[in-house]
């Protein structure tokens, strides 16, 4: 007598004792209660309206260091923001904001600007430091600019379940649920096949695929429209 997301990671039952409903209000009609692991009753991994807040403000600001005494002002314990972010990124709140800083810092050297200019505008207090952090990430300096290119990566909230969205300059190359196990092995051959890091981030396809998902998921859009980036034989694709 217990109802689960179709998505559940619960164990499963045995296929003469399953039931289907339409909806949480028609099963809970008929006696079910909502399962304490998937959490039907709730928006799947919704992000806190306090650490949503937080997201907007390093998406609007990613230069700017957010540092504890930040956070207690607005509210917000730091030790609870660093369990979600690990939780949720599998990675510390600090390596968050580092990822997205470096992030910015490839998109402006990449379009001419001055790399020392760079380094300093990113908060960094010596171009050493700058470009230690650069190369632990991409293999190179920052005077050497490769071939090698960026996937941008945002979380999501959907209905079924949290998803994570990967996108190049050139369209979405992937959209999988958060609790795949297989997950990491994607992202892995992605790195290889594009060759490219992985950095929080968004980018104007990574908007236009939350637009239309939400739009989907609400029943007004049943064709997509956001641009695809999927490289490989044209048996593959």
């Amino acid at each position: 007598m217990i109802f689960c997301r179709t998505t559940s990671t619960a164990r499963k039952p045995k296929a003469e004792n399953v039931v289907f409903y339409e909806s949480v209000k028609e099963a809970l009609s008929n006696g079910y209660r909502p399962c304490k692991v998937c959490k039907p009753t709730e928006l799947p991994s919704s992000i806190p309206g306090s650490i949503q807040a937080v997201l907007q403000d390093l998406n609007d600001s990613p230069y700017h260091k957010i540092r504890d005494c930040d956070l207690v002002k607005k509210g917000i314990e730091p030790n609870a923001l660093r369990r979600w972010f690990k939780k949720k990124y599998n990675m510390t709140f600090h390596a968050y904001q580092r990822m997205l800083k470096i992030n910015g810092a490839f998109q402006k050297i990449t379009v001419g600007e001055p790399v020392t200019r760079v380094a300093f505008d990113n908060g960094y207090e010596s171009l050493s430091g700058f470009n230690e952090r650069y190369k632990s990430i991409f293999g190179k300096a920052p005077t050497k600019i490769s071939d090698k290119g960026i996937i941008n990566i945002v979380r999501l909230t959907t209905p079924m379940g949290p998803m994570f969205a990967c996108a190049t300059k050139e369209g979405v190359c992937l959209l999988e649920f958060c609790d795949r196990k297989e997950l990491e092995p994607e992202f892995n051959a992605l790195r290889k096949r594009l060759n490219a890091t992985i950095l929080p981030g968004t980018n104007s396809h990574l908007q236009h695929l939350q637009n239309e998902l939400a739009a989907y998921f609400t029943g007004q859009l049943t064709s997509f429209t956001v641009a695809l980036f999927t490289p490989g034989t044209p048996f593959q694709n």
